[in-house]
């Protein structure tokens, strides 16, 4: 382990006493790859822990999500400050039979944002945006996303960008965030896969139809986020069943209320 390495290594020994055990009280949410806690650092500052499900993921997937989110550097990323990367051994049935097997204990630290995701915010139907807020979190979005799309040597495409992967600090600044599912296009603008990826509702049609990955997929989820944070989150999505046309509407008219935004969100509509 090299001295960066050992820096931002967090024992799991270490997360499990924050986290009291990683227990209900401390939990702060679920999503595909675990379950995240709140505790406090070496240094006493409030982190979120990020205990993934070691039999999703693989360590391959780990290093990728891990090089990732060490080399993000912005106001609008989420910030990593620590991983634990263990094994250890257990004794467990097999057959009828004990046997010691390797079980692994894989977490990300991250910042700990106490305002919670967006999605919270936008399903909470006592708390309404005025339009400065509105205004704020759009384009700020817009810079995370064009910052990991331009601004780094090897693009990050995020490629399931949704309001529950959005959170809001204490001064309603959004970053991005979740990056499991993140893919290095390098020079590559398109390719084909097969796996599962992003969210209903916020992929592409080349996806759906053709599991095509480009570019553009975190830019037609971006624009379904615009969407919602302006509309409120009973809008129409293009899985509703409505009329393309009609949903091209939806989309212009909101287009024409924020036609002002900022540069940057002028570039990814």
């Amino acid at each position: 382990m090299d001295n960066v390495e050992a820096a931002f290594h967090r024992p799991y020994k270490f997360l499990k006493e924050i986290t009291g055990g990683f227990s209900d009280e401390c939990l702060l949410g679920s999503g595909t790859y675990g379950k995240v806690y709140k505790g406090k650092d070496k240094d006493g500052q409030e982190i979120a822990v990020k205990l993934l499900k070691s039999m999703d993921l693989d360590g391959n997937e780990f290093a990728r999500e891990l090089n990732n989110l060490t080399k993000l550097k912005h106001p609008n990323i989420v910030r990593l400050v620590g991983f634990c990367d263990e094994e250890e051994k257990v004794v467990t049935d097999y057959n009828g039979k004990n046997i010691i097997a390797t079980k692994m204990h894989r977490a990300l630290c991250l910042e700990c944002l106490n305002n919670g995701s967006l999605q919270k915010h936008l399903s909470d139907e006592h708390h309404v945006f005025d339009w400065q807020k509105r205004y704020k979190i759009i384009k700020g979005v817009c810079m995370g996303l064009k910052y990991l799309h331009e601004e780094l040597e090897s693009p990050v495409h995020h490629l399931d960008l949704k309001p529950d992967n959005i959170l809001l600090d204490s001064n309603m600044e959004p970053k991005i965030s979740d990056f499991g599912l993140s893919r290095l296009l390098g020079e590559k603008t398109s390719k084909s896969t097969m796996s599962t990826v992003g969210t209903l509702g916020y992929c592409p049609p080349e996806f759906i139809n053709n599991q095509i990955i480009s570019k553009e997929f975190d830019i037609f989820s971006l624009g379904v986020i615009i969407i919602k944070i302006i509309c409120g989150p009973a809008v129409h999505s293009p899985d509703d069943g409505i009329r393309p046309i009609k949903f091209v509407r939806q989309v212009r008219n909101c287009y024409i209320l924020y036609i002002n935004i900022s540069v940057s969100f002028e570039k990814y509509v």
